[in-house]
């Protein structure tokens, strides 16, 4: 990812929050089947989990994808986390010799690939997929009856990537001046992109 210095979002925090606001992922893989198919691209939601020295980015695939056998254990994996972004135009400059751009936040995690095949992992994994988002869930899952909560896990695979290196990039118009960075937030913030809006403030923009 082309990421000029003025654009890095490096605060590992920050890059969490975009995990966590935004968690739906693009995973990119070679096909572990055939080194000349093209890349396999698959969409799943991911929760990011420390782990003392290692953090894993942890989802699941329905064990009926066909992709799924394209996945190796241990191969290399890129995921691509997209966050909020938005139309600029240069309306909102100091001058009129400017052209139109886009703003936008994207994490990019590389990392190595674990199969989780186990009922019990398969659990965990779910439930800090989940609680998060639906914490009532937890509780009408776990009165489910025994037989369909196997049927249903043993239905998926999940899957747990070990970050090894991690790129953020926000491009939130910080090689503007100040006060057009002010009308931006502003316009953004009348509806066109209030989450676009927060970030720039929370980057102190």
């Amino acid at each position: 990812m082309y990421t000029p210095p003025h654009f890095q979002l490096d605060d590992p925090s920050l890059q969490r929050q975009l995990v966590q606001a935004h968690p739906l992922a693009l995973l990119v893989a070679a096909d572990a089947r055939d080194a000349a198919a093209p890349a396999l691209a698959l969409h799943l939601p991911m929760v990011w989990v420390d782990d003392g020295e290692q953090s894993w980015l942890e989802g699941h695939l329905a064990r009926a994808n066909p992709h799924l056998a394209g996945l190796a254990e241990g191969q290399a994996v890129r995921l691509v986390f997209t966050g909020p972004d938005a139309y600029v135009s240069p309306a909102h400059y100091d001058s009129p010799r400017n052209v139109p751009t886009w703003n936008y936040l994207a994490l990019e995690v590389l990392g190595t690939l674990h199969r989780v095949d186990d009922a019990l992992s398969k659990d965990r994994l779910l439930k800090r997929l989940i609680e998060p988002r639906d914490p009532a869930y937890v509780a009408q899952w776990q009165g489910l009856p025994e037989d369909f909560q196997r049927s249903l896990l043993g239905a998926i695979v999940g899957l747990r990537v070990a970050v090894q290196s991690v790129q953020g990039k926000a491009k939130l118009s910080q090689n503007r001046a100040a006060g057009e960075r002010q009308r931006l937030i502003e316009h953004f913030e009348a509806g066109s992109s209030p989450a676009m809006a927060r970030w720039m403030r929370q980057l102190g923009l």
